[in-house]
Protein backbone atom coordinates (compact mmCIF):
# COMPACT_ATOMS: atom_id res chain seq x y z
CA UNK A 1 0.00 0.00 0.00
CA UNK A 2 1.30 3.64 -0.76
CA UNK A 3 1.60 5.60 2.13
CA UNK A 4 1.59 9.72 2.32
CA UNK A 5 5.24 10.16 2.03
CA UNK A 6 5.53 7.75 -1.18
CA UNK A 7 3.28 9.66 -3.64
CA UNK A 8 5.08 12.67 -2.42
CA UNK A 9 7.79 11.08 -3.55
CA UNK A 10 6.31 10.08 -6.52
CA UNK A 11 4.85 13.10 -7.40
CA UNK A 12 8.38 15.10 -6.41
CA UNK A 13 10.38 12.51 -9.47
CA UNK A 14 7.57 12.58 -11.78
CA UNK A 15 7.71 16.66 -11.26
CA UNK A 16 11.25 16.97 -11.52
CA UNK A 17 11.86 14.18 -14.56
CA UNK A 18 9.44 15.98 -16.83
CA UNK A 19 10.52 19.27 -15.97
CA UNK A 20 13.81 18.05 -16.97
CA UNK A 21 12.43 16.57 -20.18
CA UNK A 22 11.05 19.80 -21.04
CA UNK A 23 14.03 21.46 -20.03
CA UNK A 24 11.94 23.50 -17.73
CA UNK A 25 13.76 25.51 -14.29
CA UNK A 26 11.74 25.35 -11.55
CA UNK A 27 11.29 29.45 -11.67
CA UNK A 28 9.80 28.38 -15.31
CA UNK A 29 7.72 25.93 -14.10
CA UNK A 30 5.86 28.17 -11.24
CA UNK A 31 5.42 30.90 -13.41
CA UNK A 32 3.29 28.49 -16.35
CA UNK A 33 1.81 26.62 -13.02
CA UNK A 34 1.17 29.87 -11.83
CA UNK A 35 2.28 28.92 -8.27
CA UNK A 36 5.02 30.37 -6.07
CA UNK A 37 8.91 29.14 -6.97
CA UNK A 38 8.77 28.16 -2.97
CA UNK A 39 6.15 26.08 -3.82
CA UNK A 40 7.96 24.26 -6.50
CA UNK A 41 11.21 23.77 -4.48
CA UNK A 42 8.96 22.60 -1.40
CA UNK A 43 6.78 20.03 -3.90
CA UNK A 44 9.96 18.82 -5.16
CA UNK A 45 11.46 18.19 -2.03
CA UNK A 46 8.74 16.37 -0.70
CA UNK A 47 8.37 19.06 1.94
CA UNK A 48 4.14 19.38 1.21
CA UNK A 49 1.41 18.11 -0.20
CA UNK A 50 -0.45 19.77 -2.67
CA UNK A 51 -4.23 20.77 -3.56
CA UNK A 52 -6.10 19.42 -6.62
CA UNK A 53 -5.72 22.62 -8.49
CA UNK A 54 -1.86 22.84 -8.22
CA UNK A 55 -1.58 19.28 -8.98
CA UNK A 56 -4.10 20.75 -12.02
CA UNK A 57 -1.92 23.37 -13.45
CA UNK A 58 1.34 21.34 -12.66
CA UNK A 59 0.06 19.10 -14.73
CA UNK A 60 -0.63 21.79 -17.53
CA UNK A 61 2.27 23.10 -17.21
CA UNK A 62 4.26 19.93 -18.02
CA UNK A 63 2.00 18.75 -20.87
CA UNK A 64 0.85 15.65 -19.21
CA UNK A 65 -2.31 14.22 -17.78
CA UNK A 66 -2.54 14.95 -13.77
CA UNK A 67 -2.90 11.60 -12.68
CA UNK A 68 0.56 10.86 -14.74
CA UNK A 69 2.10 12.50 -12.43
CA UNK A 70 1.03 10.17 -9.75
CA UNK A 71 2.23 6.89 -11.21
CA UNK A 72 5.88 5.53 -10.25
CA UNK A 73 7.96 6.02 -12.67
CA UNK A 74 8.86 2.25 -13.45
CA UNK A 75 5.07 1.62 -13.60
CA UNK A 76 5.27 4.15 -16.61
CA UNK A 77 8.43 2.50 -18.18
CA UNK A 78 6.38 -0.88 -17.88
CA UNK A 79 3.75 0.82 -19.42
CA UNK A 80 5.47 2.03 -22.50
CA UNK A 81 7.07 -1.33 -22.54
CA UNK A 82 3.96 -3.15 -22.74
CA UNK A 83 2.69 -0.21 -25.56
CA UNK A 84 6.03 -1.12 -27.34
CA UNK A 85 5.53 -4.26 -27.23
CA UNK A 86 1.95 -4.44 -28.49
CA UNK A 87 3.17 -2.26 -31.59
CA UNK A 88 5.92 -5.22 -32.43
CA UNK A 89 3.16 -7.71 -32.25
CA UNK A 90 0.64 -5.63 -34.50
CA UNK A 91 3.86 -4.97 -37.08
CA UNK A 92 4.46 -8.82 -36.86
CA UNK A 93 1.37 -10.19 -37.46
CA UNK A 94 1.05 -7.64 -40.76
CA UNK A 95 4.13 -8.54 -41.83
CA UNK A 96 3.11 -12.54 -41.19
CA UNK A 97 -0.21 -11.46 -43.37
CA UNK A 98 1.34 -10.02 -45.95
CA UNK A 99 3.84 -12.94 -46.55
CA UNK A 100 1.43 -15.57 -46.27
CA UNK A 101 -0.36 -13.50 -48.93
CA UNK A 102 2.83 -13.60 -50.90
CA UNK A 103 3.40 -16.89 -50.36
CA UNK A 104 -0.18 -18.51 -51.31
CA UNK A 105 -0.48 -15.72 -54.42
CA UNK A 106 3.39 -17.44 -55.83
CA UNK A 107 1.90 -20.94 -54.59
CA UNK A 108 -1.45 -20.55 -56.98
CA UNK A 109 0.37 -19.12 -59.92
CA UNK A 110 2.93 -22.05 -59.91
CA UNK A 111 0.36 -24.63 -59.77
CA UNK A 112 -1.84 -23.03 -62.15
CA UNK A 113 1.64 -22.84 -65.19
CA UNK A 114 1.37 -26.98 -63.62
CA UNK A 115 -2.26 -27.50 -64.47
CA UNK A 116 -1.61 -25.80 -67.89
CA UNK A 117 1.40 -27.94 -68.61
CA UNK A 118 4.49 -25.23 -68.30
CA UNK A 119 5.71 -27.09 -65.23
CA UNK A 120 6.07 -23.94 -62.98
CA UNK A 121 8.75 -20.97 -63.27
CA UNK A 122 11.23 -23.92 -61.61
CA UNK A 123 11.58 -26.10 -64.32
CA UNK A 124 10.39 -29.15 -61.88
CA UNK A 125 8.20 -30.64 -64.36
CA UNK A 126 8.81 -31.40 -67.67
CA UNK A 127 6.32 -33.00 -69.97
Amino acid sequence: MIESLDLRVILSQNIKNTRGILGLTQAKLAQYADISLSSVIDIERCRTWISDKTLVNLAKALHVEAYELLIPLNKQEKDTETQEAAQIAALITAKQAALKECIDTTMNELLGDIIRGGGGGCGLINN
